[in-house]
């Protein structure tokens, strides 16, 4: 019994003696110096557009420093790319790199593996695969270098249709949009007068609520009318002012008979500014109005659109503007006027008549403003203009506060299925200055994004 026991623990002890003797495993790891360390580019082109004040195009060049520009070394999947997007417009056609590794490098030009060299001119239009290999040839890992370039032009308009809205086609003869916080509220009205309110969050704007009638309301309402005001809305029912807080119950805030509602001013303490009997009138609480001596002059009593803000230069002081029409008018050119808050009068900006480049009367006209610039689109031109102005053609944006309106081909623009149409419509620009259409007679919901340099 104990020969066989030493039998068997003798190839296990030898086995275990051979062991010891063996050598230790060395681990396998990937090289630090297989790889690309950092990596950055020169100098870079970027070509510019402009359209100057007489309407033509302009193209310039500017060299981009671009070494300062951070790129993102992503060993793990071997990506390096650069999170910011270069400025629409730059050049990468032939760009010059810079990048330390301890190996040797390779990239892939037409598909053809090349070696690379500092001073090659390298095209990014699309990624480029770089392969670094050890000195000893081996080991290697490859890379995606992508240089990541605005594809779209900032000062271009991108239109979205948000499909699948149920915003109620055909119901309103005319209409009026307002914005108060993240809700888009369309106050709107039927061929008969009778008004409805419907809204949506801007976040949304494909769920409207159900058009609600209005109560509380006497007389011949103006859903054009509608204003805010310390975010309640007002509106004008045969010169009668109603207040709601929201939009659909209505009472009686004023005694006075107020003909038109212009605008609300943008200081510490609101003002509201009307007219009463022809003249400019003012309030502060939408229930007793005061009466500068003012008159319009020129008639003016439709409001398009009013806007108010502190001024860049002095932020103590704001310019209120407002855009208005006679609704009998067939000037070739809107109203506009201006007021600072230092100011006890209100001026025309310019004359109609008399400014060539004056905000043009358009049928269903609507002005917003947006990143610091207004800008003004509808239906077709009225009154004798030298040429006639097409619906929803062109867009006219005023730089200057209102004086100039000129059309620009790298500013706000229409989307093409606009041109032509008679629909009547209402627009809002909202927190994220987004600029929305409404058409009443299709329902459909339009959003346009852009940046303007």
């Amino acid at each position: 019994m104990k020969k066989i026991a030493m039998a068997l623990l003798c190839p296990l002890i030898a086995g275990m003696l051979f062991t010891s003797c063996l050598p230790e495993a060395e681990e396998t790891e990937l090289s630090s110096t297989v790889a690309i360390l950092s990596f950055s580019i020169n100098d870079l082109k970027t070509k510019h557009t402009v359209t100057l004040d007489n309407g033509k195009d302009s193209t310039y060049t500017t060299i981009m420093d671009a070494s300062s520009i951070p790129f993102t070394i992503d060993q793990t999947n071997g990506l390096i790319y650069n999170r910011d997007s270069i400025a629409y417009g730059t050049n990468v056609t032939r760009v010059i790199t810079n990048l330390s590794t301890d190996g040797y490098v390779y990239y892939y030009k037409d598909r053809e593996k090349t070696n690379y060299k500092a001073a090659d001119s390298i095209d990014f239009t699309n990624p480029v695969k770089f392969t670094v290999i050890s000195h000893d040839e081996m080991f290697s890992r490859d890379y995606l270098i992508s240089i990541n370039v605005h594809q779209t032009d900032p000062n271009s308009t991108y239109w979205e249709q948000l499909k699948e809205s149920n915003f109620q086609a055909g119901l309103f003869a005319k209409q009026q949009a307002l914005l108060r916080g993240k809700q888009i509220y369309v106050f709107g009205q039927n061929a008969n007068g009778e008004c409805f309110t419907t809204y949506t969050d801007v976040d949304n704007g494909t769920q409207w609520s159900d058009p609600t009638p209005w109560n509380g309301v006497t007389g011949e309402a103006d859903c054009s009318s509608a204003i805010l005001f310390n975010e309640s809305f007002y509106i004008l029912a045969g010169g009668i002012l109603y207040q709601s807080a929201d939009g659909i119950n209505w009472q009686v805030t004023s005694s006075e008979s107020v003909e038109c509602l212009l605008a609300v001013t943008s200081e510490n303490t609101s003002t509201a500014w009307g007219l009463i009997n022809g003249a400019f009138a003012y309030s502060q609480d939408m229930g007793t109005w005061n009466t500068c001596g003012q008159a319009t002059e020129s008639g003016m009593n439709k409001r398009i659109a009013s806007f108010s803000q502190p001024l860049r230069t002095n932020t103590n002081i704001h310019r209120t503007i407002v855009i208005g029409t006679d609704t009998q008018s067939t000037d070739t050119c809107a109203q506009v006027w201006s007021k600072l808050s230092t100011e006890n009068r209100w001026t025309e900006v310019v004359p109609v008549g008399t400014n060539i480049y004056g905000c043009p009367n358009l049928e269903n006209l609507a002005v917003i403003r947006c990143h610091n610039r207004m800008y003004a689109f509808g239906g077709k031109s009225i009154g004798e203009r030298h040429v006639p102005i097409e619906a929803f053609s062109a867009c006219y944006e005023s730089r200057d506060n209102g004086v100039t309106w000129r059309v620009r081909n790298n500013g706000f623009s229409m989307h093409p299925s606009f041109a032509g149409s008679t629909d009547t419509f209402s627009t809002v620009v909202d927190d994220k200055e987004r600029v929305w259409i409404i058409w009443s007679s299709t329902g459909e919901i339009w959003r346009a994004t852009w940046t303007n340099n």
